[in-house]
Order: C-alpha cells, then sequence, then structure tokens
C-alpha cells in the first residue's frame, strides 16, 4: 500500500508534469501504452490501454487519440493519457 502511495503521488504526477511548449512535441505514438486519467479515481486505479490509432488535426498534431483498454475501445483526447515509458 505504501508502494502504491508513493508511486502514485511522486512518479505519475512527473510523468503528467507539462512544461511550457515552444516547439510541439509528439509523445503519443500507434502501440504507446498509456495509463487514463480519471479523475474520479487515485492514479493508482486509473485504466491500462494502448494506443491503437492516432487522428492528427489539420495542423498534423496529434491531439486525439484510439485507445483499447481490457473492456472497450474508443477515442480520448491526449491531455487526458498518461504515457508510459514502456517500449515493445
Amino acid at each position: 500500500d505504501r508502494f502504491w502511495r508513493r508511486w502514485s503521488t511522486e512518479y505519475l504526477q512527473r510523468m503528467q508534469a507539462r512544461n511550457k511548449w515552444q516547439q510541439p512535441e509528439q509523445r503519443v505514438t500507434t502501440g504507446s501504452v498509456v495509463l487514463i486519467i480519471d479523475e474520479r479515481y487515485p492514479p493508482a486505479k486509473w485504466p491500462l490501454a494502448r494506443i491503437i490509432e492516432t487522428h492528427p488535426g489539420k495542423d498534423g498534431l496529434v491531439r486525439v487519440v484510439t485507445v483499447r483498454t481490457a473492456v472497450s475501445t474508443f477515442k480520448q483526447p491526449i491531455h487526458k493519457l498518461c504515457p508510459l515509458p514502456i517500449t515493445d
């Protein structure tokens, strides 16, 4: 319990850090593993998902992606995602 509390307060907050951007940075790509941010639950309870499709806008920036969880597939804005540093 202590590990999860510390992990959710320290590690996940660091992963979510938003820096002022000077140039567009794409942190999400097809195949990326992410946590879906849900303010109703503590970070340790956020669902795990994989990005299966990106939807670039007219400017070429990805703001919405299609994600697959264990139970469903749906579109989600990228500001509601916490990318995890996992590679295949």
